[in-house]
């Protein structure tokens, strides 16, 4: 998977194609995050405890999985077990994609974690000026993506995160909005070489969407 970029094309179930927007954690950036493996008879899957895939038919994050628990291509999970290391994720416009260790049979898993995961299996990014570009611009997004926004968004996560859970829904769509806006006008920015104008405009939205939180 670190192999792929914006604009390619990945199996996002058995039956369909579907385009990549970003590839997050493309840059290597030395750090090690906490993973679970779930083993099953066709193969394996290492994922962050939040990273949400199919389990038992439905979407739950990863540390909600139990030896027994199936997965969607029909396998039982047979052993769960704990390491650390580096993480890569591809999103998808559909928000699904079949994923597998390095060899095995692949399952259905999210392309978002459990805090955002709902809103990027919805129909709504599909009309999102960031995807519109994603699907534009796709090396360029990518560029933009791991030289400004990728710093950004692992500092902002937790802050989004607590956020979103304590919002109302109609607030959420308004941040939502507003957070695709300025990811348009950030990629505007840094595509001519306003980097730094780029990263501010991000983080004004993210200073904003932590002021109000209740």
């Amino acid at each position: 998977m670190s192999e792929l970029a914006a604009g390619d094309t990945v199996l996002s179930d058995a039956d369909t194609a579907a385009r990549v927007v970003v590839n997050q954690h493309k840059v290597e950036d030395g750090k090690a995050s906490l993973l679970i493996t779930l083993t099953h008879a066709r193969g394996s899957l290492a994922l962050t405890p939040d990273h949400v895939l199919e389990l038992n038919g439905k979407f739950m994050p990863a540390r909600e999985a139990h030896v027994g628990a199936a997965l969607s291509n029909g396998a039982v999970i047979e052993a769960i077990s704990h390491s650390r290391g580096g993480i890569i994720n591809p999103i998808t416009v559909t928000g699904k994609i079949l994923a597998a260790a390095a060899t095995g049979e692949p399952v259905l898993a999210a392309t978002g974690n459990e805090w955002l995961a709902d809103v990027m299996l919805s129909a709504y990014p599909k009309y999102t000026l960031s995807y519109t570009l994603a699907a534009a611009f796709p090396a360029a997004v990518q560029a933009y993506y791991d030289g400004a926004l990728e710093p950004l968004f692992t500092a902002a996560v937790p802050h989004l995160t607590k956020i979103k859970a304590a919002a109302p829904a109609p607030l959420v769509g308004v941040i939502l909005v507003a957070g695709d806006a300025a990811l348009a006008t950030g990629f505007a920015a840094y595509s001519l070489g306003l980097k730094g104008v780029a990263t501010l405009a991000v983080i004004a939205v993210a200073a904003a969407r932590k002021g109000k939180k209740p």
